[in-house]
């Protein structure tokens, strides 16, 4: 059927329209790149998970979120993984067992170079030691033959772990036993309890206590001793003192 006569502009409406419809239809089912976020956050939740493969797609650079493994119970576990250019990790937060997850920075090799302490706060890794080095036969320079606690000697010290672990020689005179302890002279507070040391005893050893106070607050970590029986003395010389995890 023969359309009416129209008015052209009109009929180039039509056309126009026509076009436009032609153009919609074509870019339906089509999805433009996104490659920039303006204004806006993006979130993935509900089991969901970022991953960011290597250049050829061959290994994972970067997972967050969803992570793997599973704890242990089978639950999900949501964490960060980052990956070296070499496929070896570098960074995680995450747990292989029931405890809470750990922030560790691990080298080529996979050794954890530095992590914090989940359990009790501070530095797990690394251990940091204020070693001293003591002839195979040195006597503690320092005694006493009181029957109370008498501090022998100090070491100024700065709390990057939770606990303490202190190598200490000993000695006793014939016919005299003793106790040795650990305080923290600013606070008062007792770090290793006291330990019971036999007569004529000479010998090393370690002990491991708690540490007091806030992150990197300062510590004055004292060695104390006594004489529990006899008239003689007991001595007691640090070696040296590094903090441990909890």
């Amino acid at each position: 059927m023969a359309l009416p006569n129209l008015p052209q502009d009109i009929l180039d409406r039509l056309a126009a329209l026509e076009g436009q419809v032609r153009d919609l239809s074509g870019r339906v089912g089509q999805r433009p790149a996104q490659t920039q976020i303006a204004g806006g956050d993006v979130s993935v939740y509900a089991g969901g998970s970022f991953r960011m493969l290597s250049f050829d797609g061959a290994f994972t650079q970067a997972w967050i979120g969803r992570i793997s493994p599973n704890h242990p119970d089978g639950s999900e576990q949501r964490g960060i993984l980052v990956y070296r250019e070499d496929g070896s990790l570098a960074l995680s937060l995450y747990s292989s067992d029931t405890s809470p997850q750990a922030l560790a920075l691990r080298d080529k090799a996979g050794t954890t170079v530095l992590a914090d302490d989940v359990q009790a706060g501070g530095l797990a890794r690394p251990y940091l030691s204020t070693d001293n080095w003591v002839g195979a036969t040195q006597a503690p320079t320092y005694t006493t033959s009181s029957a109370t606690f008498t501090g022998l000697q100090t070491n100024y010290f700065m709390k990057q772990h939770p606990k303490v672990t202190a190598n200490y020689r000993v000695q006793t005179s014939a016919g005299t036993t003793g106790e040795i302890r650990m305080i923290d002279e600013y606070t008062g507070t007792v770090v290793v309890p006291p330990i019971s040391i036999a007569a004529a005893a000479f010998f090393d050893s370690a002990a491991t206590g708690t540490l007091t106070g806030t992150h990197e607050q300062a510590l004055k970590l004292v060695w104390q001793a006594r004489v529990t029986a006899g008239a003689g003395t007991i001595g007691v010389m640090g070696l040296s003192t590094y903090g441990v995890q909890s």
